[in-house]
């Protein structure tokens, strides 16, 4: 009997003990240090890292105990718990967790990750605890570690710019095919000559009646009647080099005036047998206007050499090497002067043909001019070749006007086997897109950029104004292909080195994205990198110097400014990026990266 009452009392004592030692672990809790590391968890390539670290005090943990503390994240009222870290005391039987002993307490840690999803940017971070001591448990009140997950990696933009594939450099911007019309020109010249040291016109003069003269006078008389649209008219006066350099300049500036009189003489002349012949008045014929290009180039030095190669005289070596040799042009005037007394070719065959105006009419050789090709591209289509109608559009200021030829020529059966039209309509629906935000212009783009594809396949311009499409429709992976595509292909293709970077920014590989965009100054992807990895100095930097800042410069300058603490910059930017685009009301509202501004009055009045 007495035996039995030992016992009892011994295992009450133990239960004692047993409900005194859970007790007090349960009393000491509060001492208990559980924190994130780093409590602005964000997602880097999907993954979020985060780091848990803890102290347990000392003569905290009972030796047989056990504890369970689980990091834990709330969102939408569910609950995801994450890798529990297990603690024991010292002689905790078929425990495997961190050993924490007695006396001295101890330290633990953990490190994970777990999958980012948009749904987890608002969660709450717990952590749950669970102590165990023999048969007994106790749940403690959950612990507030943090809040909001921040999804600034996800913020690459790309905002393309509308451009001729020749002055696009790469999948930036949004490609326009070059149109592929060339003006060509032809031009016929007349001439006529002076006496030395005059500038006055003399048609008697004997090399103005030579009949090799008359001959090209008539020629270019010619050329003048058959009506061509004339560019401009170009007329030159030329000295011979004998005499001084000043006053051969003033003579061929004289000789090119008198140039330009003698034109208009002849084609009035002109004019008046065609009004004749014709059975018109003069007076009621139109007078076009003549653009004209004056030069007066001075002294002839190379046709005086040219002619005396050719001449006849037995010392043209020596002739020419005395010339050329000359310190000055003085000198080699003087010595052109004094061998005039000695060979008369010089003087009678040489010299006097350089004294001359060479009026000169360059003609389009196509059917119209500039400003026609403009005018009938909107008037009358149907008389422009298919390259007329892809240079009015390249001329073309008006967004709208520009876009109506393009849709012309895709309407035009013949034109339907080549792809630039298509894809040039759809470059200008992407680019009113990003003006008006009308995503049927987007839909309406893919839908001619698929037609432009089918005709000329593996295209790389094509590929990459689908990509930007496809990147502006949400679907960023599919756009990732197309650039990769488009940088390989057989036709056009096009460095795509900065758009795939914003994959490898999605991807968390920001290293690989900046030695792709080569350390782009002034690029709002470039200033999300530095953000991304902190380097806080070059990112306000980067930002500040974009010239035309959008509604996404100023948020990420908000968010910047969130990092550093910066609370004015923070209301200043975000109002700027919400005046901008009142989307970015609901974005913030989410953002992880305010979460210390979002129950500030300044920052509600903002977002609401």
């Amino acid at each position: 009997m007495k035996n039995i009452k030992i016992l009892t009392v011994c295992v009450l004592s133990a239960i004692m003990l047993f409900g005194c030692g859970l007790k007090k672990m349960i009393k000491r809790y509060p001492e208990v240090t559980v924190q994130l590391e780093n409590p602005d968890l964000e997602n880097k390539g999907g993954k979020v890292e985060y780091k848990i670290t803890g102290e347990i005090p000392a003569k905290y943990m009972k030796k047989k105990a056990t504890m369970t503390i689980t990091p834990v994240l709330e969102y939408n009222g569910e609950k995801l718990a994450l890798e529990p870290i297990k603690l024991q005391g010292e002689k905790a039987k078929n425990a495997t967790g961190t050993v924490i002993p007695y006396k001295t307490g101890g330290k633990f840690s953990t490190t994970g990750s777990f999958d980012y999803s948009d749904q987890l940017e608002e969660a709450l971070i717990l952590v749950e605890g669970q102590a165990n001591l023999k048969k007994k448990s106790h749940d403690f009140e959950p612990r507030r570690l943090g809040e909001g997950i921040a999804n600034t990696s996800s913020r690459s933009g790309l905002t393309p710019a509308l451009k001729e594939k020749a002055s696009a450099g790469n999948g930036t911007n949004i490609m326009l095919a070059e149109h592929q019309y060339k003006p060509e020109f032809v031009s016929e010249t007349g001439v006529v000559y002076f006496e030395v040291n005059k500038s006055d016109l003399n048609m008697n003069l004997k090399l103005n009646k030579d009949q090799v003269a008359k001959d090209a006078v008539q020629k270019f008389m010619d050329f003048v009647a058959e009506g061509r649209k004339v560019e401009k008219m170009i007329i030159t006066g030329w000295a011979s080099p004998e005499g001084e350099e000043s006053n051969n300049q003033d003579l061929s500036n004289k000789r090119t005036e008198q140039g330009k009189k003698w034109f208009e003489q002849q084609f009035e002349k002109y004019q008046k047998e065609y009004a004749k012949k014709n059975g018109l008045k003069y007076k009621d014929m139109p007078k076009p206007e003549f653009q004209y290009e004056n030069k007066a180039s001075g002294e002839d030095w190379s046709g005086f050499e040219k002619a005396v190669e050719k001449s006849s005289i037995a010392e043209k070596n020596q002739i020419l090497n005395v010339v050329r040799s000359q310190s000055d042009k003085a000198m080699s005037e003087q010595k052109i002067r004094e061998m005039t007394d000695i060979y008369n070719e010089i003087k009678d065959v040489i010299l006097p043909p350089l004294r001359r105006v060479e009026v000169t009419m360059r003609c389009n050789k196509n059917n119209f001019t500039d400003e026609q090709i403009k005018e009938l591209a909107s008037t009358n289509p149907d008389t422009l070749g298919l390259n007329e109608l892809l240079y009015a559009a390249y001329m073309e200021k008006d967004a709208k006007a520009k876009k109506d030829i393009y849709a012309t020529v895709t309407e035009k059966e013949e034109y339907q086997k080549d792809w630039r039209a298509y894809n040039n309509l759809a470059a200008m629906q992407i680019d009113e897109y990003l003006k008006t935000g009308n995503t049927e212009m987007l839909d309406n783009a893919k839908s001619n950029l698929n037609k432009a594809d089918a005709v000329s396949p593996d295209n790389g311009m094509i590929l990459n104004n689908m990509g930007i499409a496809e990147y502006l429709s949400g679907n960023k992976d599919e756009a990732m292909k197309k650039f990769e595509q488009s940088q390989k292909a057989a036709t056009e293709p096009v460095n795509q080195n900065y758009n795939l970077a914003l994959a490898k920014i999605t991807s968390g590989d920001y290293a690989g994205a900046k030695q792709m965009m080569n350390n782009r100054n002034c690029d709002y992807n470039m200033a999300l990198l530095y953000v991304l990895e902190k380097n806080y100095d070059s990112a306000k930097s980067t930002l500040e110097c974009i010239a035309d800042k959008d509604a996404k410069v100023y948020y990420l300058q908000a968010v910047l400014a969130a990092r550093l603490s910066d609370e004015n910059g923070v209301y200043t930017n975000l109002k700027e990026a919400i005046d901008r685009d009142a989307s970015y009301k609901k974005t913030a509202k989410k953002d992880a990266e305010f979460k210390k501004y979002k129950r500030t009055s300044k920052f509600e009045a903002l977002i609401n």
